[in-house]
């Protein structure tokens, strides 16, 4: 059994964030018994320490040691993980013949390159939206620990009127060029017809944003037709691997 922690919502089956996303797809690809563990914000660290998960960076004073979640740990071997392309690297490993290949050999520079990637297309939408709904809908103890992170750095109000369709336009522009990444691909996915830890990536951000606007929302179903209906078919494409366990 393998635990995966996460961050909990107050809305049903929508916990975590994208980073969690990624490493829950991971999980569900691999067709990997788990179980989903939740903690605050405020507890990750303690928690980190307690079972021994390494830090994925740094604080903004460049010397302290930033935890982060996902982690992963993995009863039967003692493993304990940090950081979702970490998380897929270990799950490979360990777990070769189960699903697809998250990260096949060689790839691991590449797949990290296109995250970054695919992270800076959609960083226009973290503040106005991604954090906005984020403060929302967690539990009070994250949300007031954040809001005191946050207060004086962003403005978590969402955006409204022509700010909001000025957002949503460089959206379309920003998948638009991600489109033209797929030209020429074999099949579906980043590598052809199995998909990989790359498109998690994809996959996460466009979870959040479904969440965060909503399923049934006339901005959901407009961005799910962009580039002759891909990130809709995208995301479909991964409901299998939606389970939260």
């Amino acid at each position: 059994m393998i635990t995966l922690y996460d961050l909990p919502s107050k809305v049903a089956d929508s916990p975590g964030t994208m980073t969690t996303w990624r490493a829950r797809y991971c999980l569900n690809l691999k067709n990997l018994p788990y179980q989903t563990v939740y903690v605050e914000i405020p507890d990750i660290e303690t928690l980190a320490k307690k079972i021994g998960a390494a830090p994925t960076g740094l604080r903004p004073d460049g010397v302290s040691p930033k935890y982060t979640i996902p982690i992963i740990q993995d009863h039967s071997t003692g493993a304990v993980v940090s950081n979702s392309p970490a998380i897929a690297a270990y799950l490979d490993k360990t777990y070769p013949s189960s699903g697809p290949v998250l990260i096949p050999a060689g790839t691991m520079i590449l797949q990290l390159a296109f995250t970054d990637a695919v992270n800076e297309a959609f960083e226009h939408l973290r503040v106005p939206l991604f954090y906005t709904d984020f403060v929302m809908k967690m539990n009070d103890r994250t949300t007031v620990y954040m809001r005191e992170k946050l207060d004086g750095i962003y403005t978590l109000t969402a955006l409204q009127g022509e700010e909001r369709n000025k957002m949503w336009a460089t959206t379309k522009e920003n998948l638009g060029k991600m489109n033209k990444w797929f030209e020429g691909s074999e099949g579906d996915f980043v590598m052809g017809n199995e998909p990989c830890f790359a498109d998690t990536v994809i996959s996460a951000f466009l979870w959040l944003i479904r969440s965060t606007v909503g399923r049934e929302s006339e901005e959901w179903k407009d961005i799910a037709t962009w580039n002759d209906g891909r990130w809709g078919k995208h995301l479909d494409s991964f409901k299998p691997y939606e389970t939260v366990a």
